[in-house]
């Protein structure tokens, strides 16, 4: 058994194509090696037939025949906060999607998008989704970087952080506030965002909306790479409650 054996009762794993395929190999041998406990492992996919269903017959391994944003509006609020997500890192902004649209269902008006001024990262460009793509990283990286203290690309100190940078507050922001999914290296090349802190943003956006209107930077990163998104979120209206907190789910 590893030393830093990490507990995941439920990794979900966005995209049953070759690179989540290569995900789900990756997680299965970090559990046969001891080094992750993990009870199930569901690949979200259109496909039910897909790359990862038919390379890994393990019965840990689920296939949930759905759309991403489908799947996450049914289902992200009601896993548990020791879960983790792996995230597709060709993938549309996901998760401001899915708080855009719970906020929403909140009673809130939500309003995407806007100008993100230059951070002076080596690369920055707009998404056709109208996403700010940022990274430190100029050259492509493997899917399975584990983004190490040394890079293996300039041979030097990684001495940057992305998801840090985006949370760090300039006098110049157009922004009142700012939330981070952080993308950050789990086990055996496989990078996830805990379900807690996905919760956590949620929370902590609705009860910002609750006591006036916000704008936010919302950003998905890991050291390297990142997305980001302006939300512009209205008031909730007072009595409003989702049903994701009728239900009392606390993360």
């Amino acid at each position: 058994m590893g030393p830093d054996r990490l507990r995941a009762p439920t990794l979900v794993v966005i995209g049953g194509g070759p690179d989540g395929a290569l995900y789900v190999r990756q997680l299965l041998r970090a559990a046969a090696a001891g080094w992750l406990d993990a009870e199930r492992i569901l690949v979200v996919d259109r496909d039910p037939r897909c790359l990862a269903g038919a390379q890994h017959r393990d019965p840990r391994v689920v296939i949930e025949a759905a759309g991403w944003d489908d799947w996450l509006d049914a289902r992200l609020s009601s896993l548990g906060p020791e879960d983790h997500v792996v995230p597709y890192h060709w993938a549309p902004h996901l998760l401001v999607g899915w708080l855009a649209r719970q906020l929403e269902r909140a009673g809130a008006r939500v309003r995407r998008g806007g100008l993100i001024p230059p951070r002076g990262l080596p690369f920055e460009r707009e998404t056709a989704q109208g996403d700010r793509a940022l990274s430190f990283a100029t050259w492509p990286c493997p899917p399975t970087c584990i983004e190490p203290a040394l890079c293996p690309h300039t041979r030097g100190v990684r001495d940057w952080s992305l998801a840090r940078e985006i949370a760090r507050p300039c006098p110049d922001d157009l922004w009142d506030d700012a939330i981070v999914f952080p993308s950050l290296h789990l086990t055996w090349g496989v990078a996830s965002i805990p379900v807690r802190s996905i919760h956590a943003a949620r929370d902590r956006a609705l009860g910002r909306a609750r006591e006036g209107r916000c704008r936010w930077l919302v950003a998905t990163a890991s050291h390297c790479h990142g997305l980001a998104t302006l939300l512009d979120v209205g008031v909730v209206p007072p009595g409003t409650s989702p049903a994701w907190a009728a239900r009392g789910r606390q993360s």
